[in-house]
């Protein structure tokens, strides 16, 4: 799940601006989400056409797919929420490039293209921690957000074994190989989480459930877990 930030500078308060994350579908696909920012001060009073904004995208060695285009309203900035999905060669990166009708007859000038990495296949991770009173579980995938970084998106619990249990919280940790653990904790109701972490390059993922279920709440922890990231399919 690969962040995108992509940028379009037509100077004159003429600009565009996507912050996006990009998904992979396949070997032969690929989707996105995020956000899309533009402004625009030409007069189109005259005109049969209104200013728009344009995100194209397609796989690296493919042509640009139709994109996505939003009418820009006024002169201060618009923002929409936007979405997409298109086709790639077998484990291919994907471009991506903003541009604003910013000609007399409405032509496109396009900014930079931004070309990146999609990822592998999301790797499940299906782990419990078991004691005699609480039980932590949790259920997510993982990503490669390139060759330094991972996203995992799940949801953690903390099951007691009966209702004496039920404040106390279950955790669930997460670093590359070679970084500092962070955590997600939840209770008996379940906490969802999407978190972007960072690795080494190439790093695999270490993992770690634990729980309050020692004596006087006291934090113990199961055996850690290493996960594989595979950068492509």
């Amino acid at each position: 799940m690969p962040k995108i930030h992509v940028m379009f500078d037509g100077g004159s308060r003429v600009d565009a601006e996507f912050d996006g994350h990009l998904y992979p579908s396949g070997p032969n696909g690929y989707s996105f989400e995020g956000i899309l920012k533009a402004q625009c001060m030409l007069d189109r009073s005259s005109t049969s056409f209104a200013n728009t904004v344009a995100l194209d995208h397609a796989g690296k060695s493919m042509p640009w797919a139709g994109g996505v285009k939003e009418e820009i309203v006024g002169g201060g900035w618009n923002t929409f929420e936007v979405s997409g999905q298109g086709e790639r060669k077998p484990g291919e990166d994907v471009s991506f490039r903003l541009g604003i009708n910013t000609g007399l007859s409405g032509q496109y000038a396009f900014g930079s293209t931004v070309t990146s990495l999609v990822g592998g296949p999301p790797q499940k991770i299906e782990e419990r921690f078991e004691n005699s009173h609480l039980t932590t579980v949790v259920e997510a995938e993982a990503w490669a957000d390139g060759p330094t970084g991972y996203v995992i998106k799940g949801r953690v619990q903390a099951q007691p074994a009966d209702g004496s249990e039920y404040d106390k919280e279950g955790t669930f940790g997460h670093k590359g190989a070679s970084g500092s653990w962070s955590y997600e904790t939840g209770r008996v109701s379940a906490k969802d989480f999407l978190v972007h972490g960072t690795r080494k390059s190439g790093e695999h993922l270490t993992l770690v459930l634990g729980n309050q279920g020692g004596n006087f709440s006291r934090w113990i922890y199961g055996d850690e877990i290493t996960l594989k990231l595979p950068e492509t399919f």
